[in-house]
This record gives C-alpha cells, structure tokens and sequence, in this order.
C-alpha cells in the first residue's frame, strides 16, 4: 500500500505460483505499462546497450498445470466477455494457451515500440534482447520457406519443454519474424550426445 504506482501493491495483479511464489499478472495493461515505465527508466537514465529478459515470463502456476482451474481464469472469461469478436471458448485450454501467448506477444511488442520510438528520438541504439529456454517446440527439425522467405516449421528435432507453450508461453519465433526483438538468445546448454536435445538439434533449428 505504501508503493501505490507499483502494481503489485494490488493482490489482482498477482498470481501465485505452484512453489508458493509470485509473479506479476502478464494480462493486466498496468503490468505491462510498469514494466515498460521501468526498462525506460534504465535507458533515460544509464548509457546501457541492451534492455535483456532471460525466459520467464508465466510461470508454473499448479503442480498439474491444470490451465482452465488456474488463478487468472477470471481474466481470461473477462477477456472473452469485453471483446465481442473473440473466438476463444471459456474452456479450451488451447484458446486459453493463446490468449496467455497473446498477452506476452503485447507486452514484447509495445516495449519494443516504445524502445525503437526512443532511440529514433534521441538517436540511440538500445537494443531488445530476449535469451529464452532451448527448445521452442518439438517436431522433427525440417524448414521450408515461404515466398516471403520466412521459415515454416514445426520445431527443432527433441523432446524437451517446449517455451512456445508448457508454462511459459513464449513465442519467440513470432518475435523474431516481427523484428520485435534485435536478437535471440537460446538457452542451448546441453551436450551433442543428450537423448531429449542434442546441441547440435536444436543449435541447427536456430541457425
């Protein structure tokens, strides 16, 4: 209460995670607007070269990731009722996997706006970088190209977590197709030999 401008003094902008932790709520504008307010802070006011987030953005909220029973179903209803033309379904759990994507997908997407409106401005060249968990999704680690040149694929050749969705719900493929971000990151840590993802898969899906 006394941090009134901090949206986490607001028990609605909180989830509560399955290790009894906590996060800010990614689908509330307030959440979003304090943590652009706060990369922007660092950049009006240090001669940084990068604004960079390691790959958290939802966390696991329940021990069985039960998604429709989870704390923000009433965001998620609220979201369906308030936008006449949605087609997500209250009980889907893929609509509601989505609607989470939907909601990072914003708060990438308008950092990185306001970040490249700043730096057009003040001619400088803060970058945005994200440095996300190895494995966007798993598939068999085949590309082909569209006839703008942007790669299709259904995911590198593993079968590990997944960002895409799992818990985390982070789409960095869009972000880099959309040059939401200057550059990428994958946490690809794992040995040639590893029987879940081998470096050399999942560093070739990359590359």
């Amino acid at each position: 209460k006394e941090y009134k401008n901090n949206p986490a003094s607001n028990p609605e902008n909180i989830l509560v995670t399955n290790t009894k932790g906590a996060i800010l709520n990614p689908c509330k504008d307030e959440v979003i607007n304090y943590i652009i307010d706060v990369c922007m802070e660092i950049i009006e006011n240090y001669n940084v070269d990068a604004i960079h987030f390691d790959d958290y953005f939802y966390a696991q909220l329940t021990d069985n990731m039960d998604f429709i029973n989870e704390d923000d179903q009433k965001d998620y209803i609220d979201f369906i009722k308030n936008n006449k033309d949605c087609q997500y379904k209250e009980n889907d759990v893929q609509d509601k996997m989505q609607w989470r994507r939907e909601n990072v997908n914003k708060f990438i997407h308008d950092l990185s706006t306001t970040m490249k409106n700043y730096n057009d401005k003040y001619n400088r060249h803060v970058q945005l970088g994200i440095s996300p968990t190895g494995i966007y999704k798993n598939g068999d680690g085949k590309v082909s190209y569209d006839e703008k040149g942007t790669a299709i694929t259904n995911g590198s050749n593993t079968i590990g977590q997944e960002h895409f969705q799992s818990y985390l719900f982070c789409d960095t493929k869009k972000w880099i197709d959309e040059e939401w971000i200057d550059y990428v990151i994958p946490q690809t840590y794992w040995g040639f030999t590893h029987p879940v993802a081998g470096f050399a898969d999942v560093l070739d899906w990359w590359d």
